[in-house]
C-alpha cells in the first residue's frame, strides 16, 4: 500500500492531471517586438463611450520584450468624425483626450470549448477598464454570447473584478447576465502588492459549463442549460458555437470612472494567451464525405475552393475562409496541416485581408480558389488566387500572387494583374487576330453568329491590351518542373492554360485557349503516365451541375472531352459539389484524390467537402464513385 501510494504521488507530481487531460493547440507569446501580428489579431477602430470622447487606436497596442502592451494615453486628439450637425453626441465633440486600444482574433483564431489562459498585469488607475473576453462568431450581441474572463471596473465608484457571461433576450441589445463581481479590496487584503504582479485568468469551457478562474480560484460557474437565447436569438445557445478572443483597455465612462490625467499613460500588459483542448480519446479514422469535418479544435475546416501541397512530411491545405453572411473575403486564406489527410491542424491565416482601404486585398474584396506551389529553385512558397476588387463586382477578373518562406505563411502579398497583356494565344489562328466584330454581334448573346465569334476569339481580342480575364483557377506542376496556370477566362466561356515563369510569380507569355464557348470553370488537373486529365464544371452559379472530363497527350493539347466521370447517387450533379483540385498522394503510384466543395450559398461557412479517390477502369480511364466514408491511407493499397 505504501509503495502504491508513493508511486501515485510521484506520477501525479511528474505528470500533472492537466497535462494528461489538456493539449495545447494555440498560443500567442508576443515574442516579436513591434505591431501585433495581423495574421492573428485585428485592431478595433472607433470610439467608446466616456465622460470625454476617446478612441481605440492601433498604435496603442504593440509588442515589446515578450509582452503585449496596451496603453491608455492622455493626449489631445482631433476627432476625425467631427460633425456638428450629427445626431450622435460623440461626433459633435471636437477633441478626444484619452486613447486606448482593442484587439481581437475574429475569423483568425476561433475556438469551440477548451481552456483559455491569459497571464496579465492589469492597470488599476482611475478610469482604467481592462478586459479579457470572448464573443460568439454568429449573430449580433448579445445573442452571439459574451464571456468576460476578466473585467476590472468600478461599480458605484468601488473597484471590482468581474467574471461574467451574457446572452440574448427578446429585446434587441438587452442581455441576460450570470455575473460575479468581487470587490478589488479583497485581493489587496490578501496581497498588498497584487497590482504589481502578473496574474493568471482562466476559462474552462465544455458542452455543459463555463467556469472562470483567477489564479486557480473559481470565481463563477455558468451552466449552459441556463444560457439559451430567447426568441430574438432563434432560441440558440450562443456558447455552443466557436468564439474569438478580445483583449482591450477602455478608459472612463460610468464603469471606468473619471480618469486623472496625472496618472497617465497607463499600461495593460499581457504575457501570453494559451488555448488548450481536451485530448481526444481517438482521432478521426476516415473521411466522412460531405459531412462536417472538424479540425484539431473541433471546428469545421474553413478552407474552401482550395488546394493541397506536400512538403517535408506534411500536407498543407489552403482555402478561402468563408463567413455565414457573405462570400467576400472577411478574413483571408487559411492553412491547415496533416500527416494522414484525415486529421487536420489549424495553422492560421496564411494571407490575411488588409485593414488598409487602399489595398487590393482589403476586407470585402473577393479572394477565391487559392493554390500554393513550392519553387525548389528559389525555396519560396508561391500563392495564386482569383482576385476581385472590393465594390467592383466580378469585373476585375485578376489573379493575385503572394510569397512566403514557410508553408504556413504569413504570405506577403505581391500584387495582381490580368494574364499576358498584349499577347495572342498560341492556338488562335493568325487570320483571326485582326478580326473586327461589329456591335450587332458582340451585344446579341447566344445567337449563332455570337457563338461563332466567341469561338474565333472575339472576347480574347477584346482583352488583348489589358490582359486576359482570370477567374476560377488552379496551378499545376508538371514532371519536368514547369508550372502552369489554368483558369476560366473570356467571361467564363473559355479555359486558358498559361505557362509560368521559372520563379512561378508571372507568365512566360505562352498560352492556349481550350474549348472556346464551352462555359467551363473550376478546373482541376492531374497527370497519369503520359496523359493529362482535367475535370471541370459548368457555370451554374452556386448550384451544382454535371462534371466534365477532358484528356490530352500534352499540356498543350489536343484536348478531347469524355463523358461525366461520376458514378452513383446524384452523379449528374457531381454529388452536389464542384471541383477545386486533384491531389496526388505522396509515395503511392497512380493515387489521386478529387477535391470538391459542396456549397451552401446562404451559409457559406457551413459548406462541406467532397473528397473521393480517383479510380481507373480497365482501359485506364478515370472515374469517381460515391463513397460514404473512406481512408486514403488504406484505400490505395487495395
Amino acid at each position: 500500500m505504501k509503495r502504491t501510494f508513493l508511486f501515485f504521488l510521484l506520477t501525479s507530481f511528474l505528470f500533472p492531471v492537466s497535462s494528461q487531460e489538456w493539449e495545447l493547440i494555440w498560443e500567442e507569446n508576443f515574442d516579436v517586438d513591434g505591431v501585433v501580428d495581423s495574421t492573428v489579431w485585428s485592431n478595433e477602430y472607433g470610439f467608446v463611450r466616456n465622460n470625454e470622447l476617446q478612441w481605440y487606436q492601433p498604435q496603442n497596442a504593440y509588442c515589446k520584450n515578450g509582452l503585449l502592451i496596451i496603453e491608455g494615453k492622455h493626449k489631445k486628439v482631433k476627432n476625425p468624425h467631427y460633425d456638428v450637425n450629427s445626431n450622435d453626441w460623440r461626433k459633435k465633440r471636437d477633441y478626444a483626450s484619452y486613447t486606448s486600444s482593442s484587439i481581437n482574433t475574429r475569423g483568425k483564431q476561433e475556438f469551440l470549448y477548451g481552456r483559455i489562459e491569459v497571464k496579465a498585469k492589469i492597470p488599476t488607475q482611475t478610469g482604467a477598464w481592462p478586459a479579457i473576453w470572448t464573443l460568439g462568431r454568429e449573430m449580433e450581441w448579445p445573442s452571439n454570447g459574451e464571456i468576460d474572463i476578466m473585467e476590472y471596473y468600478r461599480i458605484n465608484g468601488i473597484p471590482h473584478i468581474l467574471a461574467n457571461a451574457a446572452w440574448g433576450t427578446n429585446q434587441r441589445y438587452h442581455a441576460k447576465w450570470k455575473s460575479q463581481a468581487i470587490p478589488f479590496q479583497k485581493f489587496l487584503e490578501k496581497d498588498p502588492n497584487w497590482t504589481d504582479k502578473f496574474h493568471l485568468w482562466r476559462m474552462d469551457w465544455d458542452e455543459d459549463y463555463i467556469r472562470l478562474y483567477l489564479d486557480n480560484e473559481l470565481l463563477n460557474e455558468i451552466s449552459l442549460k441556463e444560457t439559451l437565447n430567447d426568441k430574438l436569438g432563434n432560441y440558440k445557445n450562443p456558447f455552443k458555437q466557436p468564439h474569438y478572443i478580445l483583449l482591450n483597455l477602455a478608459i472612463g465612462g460610468d464603469n471606468g470612472g473619471e480618469p486623472n490625467p496625472e496618472e497617465y499613460p497607463i499600461q495593460y500588459q499581457v504575457d501570453y494567451v494559451k488555448v488548450y483542448q481536451k485530448k481526444s480519446p481517438t482521432k478521426l479514422t476516415k473521411i466522412e464525405t460531405g459531412e462536417l469535418w472538424p479540425d484539431n479544435r473541433g471546428i469545421h475546416i474553413n478552407a474552401h475552393g482550395g488546394g493541397v501541397i506536400f512538403h517535408e512530411g506534411k500536407y498543407y491545405w489552403y482555402g478561402e475562409h468563408k463567413s455565414s453572411h457573405t462570400s467576400s473575403a472577411q478574413v483571408g486564406i487559411t492553412c491547415y496541416s496533416s500527416t494522414d489527410l484525415v486529421n487536420w491542424t489549424y495553422e492560421g491565416v496564411a494571407l490575411a485581408v488588409s485593414d488598409n482601404s487602399e489595398s487590393e486585398i482589403v476586407k470585402g474584396s473577393v479572394m477565391e480558389r487559392p493554390k500554393v506551389i513550392y519553387n525548389s529553385k528559389t525555396n519560396k512558397f508561391v500563392l495564386w488566387f482569383h482576385l476581385e476588387l472590393k465594390g467592383k463586382g466580378y469585373s476585375a477578373a485578376r489573379y493575385g500572387t503572394a510569397i512566403s518562406d514557410k508553408p504556413t505563411g504569413p504570405f506577403k502579398y505581391i500584387g495582381s494583374s490580368r494574364v499576358n497583356p498584349g499577347i495572342y494565344p498560341e492556338n488562335l489562328p493568325k487570320s483571326y487576330r485582326n478580326k473586327v466584330y461589329p456591335e450587332s454581334i458582340s451585344s446579341n448573346w447566344w445567337t449563332p453568329k455570337w457563338r461563332k465569334a466567341v469561338e474565333q476569339g472575339m472576347l480574347n481580342l477584346k482583352d488583348i491590351k489589358e490582359g486576359q480575364m482570370s477567374r476560377d483557377m488552379t496551378l499545376f506542376i508538371d514532371t519536368d518542373g514547369k508550372g502552369y496556370h489554368i483558369y476560366s477566362s473570356e467571361e467564363n466561356l473559355t479555359l486558358h492554360i498559361a505557362e509560368l515563369s521559372e520563379d512561378f510569380l508571372s507568365h512566360t507569355g505562352r498560352y492556349i485557349r481550350l474549348f472556346p464557348g464551352g462555359h467551363n470553370e473550376a478546373p482541376a488537373i492531374f497527370k497519369k503516365d503520359k496523359t493529362y486529365w482535367m475535370i471541370t464544371s459548368g457555370c451554374t452559379g452556386w448550384d451544382p451541375n454535371e462534371a466534365r472530363m477532358f484528356s490530352a497527350p500534352s499540356i498543350w493539347g489536343p484536348w478531347k472531352q469524355h463523358d461525366n466521370p461520376c458514378i452513383g447517387p446524384k452523379a449528374e450533379l457531381t454529388f452536389e459539389s464542384q471541383s477545386t483540385y486533384i491531389l496526388p498522394i505522396q509515395g503511392k503510384k497512380d493515387a489521386f484524390i478529387f477535391m470538391a466543395d459542396r456549397w451552401k450559398p446562404h451559409n457559406q461557412i457551413d459548406s462541406r467537402y467532397v473528397w473521393l479517390p480517383i479510380q481507373f477502369d480497365k482501359k485506364g480511364k478515370p472515374f469517381l464513385e460515391w463513397i460514404v466514408s473512406w481512408n486514403p491511407n488504406s484505400f490505395f493499397d487495395k
